[in-house]
């Protein structure tokens, strides 16, 4: 649907109502992409927030940091920077609510075993 106010009288582009239609235009763009994008907003607030890191990181099982490594090794290589990121603060984050001092293997998820 078109805006209510339409301000130009159309072609040509020259003159005053040549530059006000292209400027009535490129404001339309904008209001239609501030309605399109502003419905986004609230979809992207439902997504689990990023956890902040904390100031010290744990110590990690030598066991523990192999298996890692070979979950991020199954992964696709554009992605294994955000798969390291993610399973390494998952695991550490589940070796904090048990209260543990290291990551060990138990610490990583079961369903994130490597695939034969």
């Amino acid at each position: 649907p078109l805006p209510i106010i339409r301000r130009a009288t159309g072609t040509p582009f020259m003159g005053y109502a040549g530059a006000t239609y292209v400027l009535q235009e490129f404001c339309n763009a904008l209001f239609d992409a501030l309605f399109h994008v502003l419905p986004l907003g609230t979809e992207l607030d439902k997504v689990e927030a990023t956890p902040a890191r904390p100031q010290a990181t744990l110590p990690w099982d030598d066991d523990a940091r192999e298996l890692l490594g070979e979950l991020v090794e199954a992964q696709p290589v554009l992605v294994r920077i955000s798969a390291a990121k993610r399973l390494r603060d998952r695991a550490e984050l589940r070796a904090r609510t048990q209260g543990l001092e290291r990551v060990s293997v138990a610490c990583i998820d079961e369903f994130q075993a490597v695939p034969a």
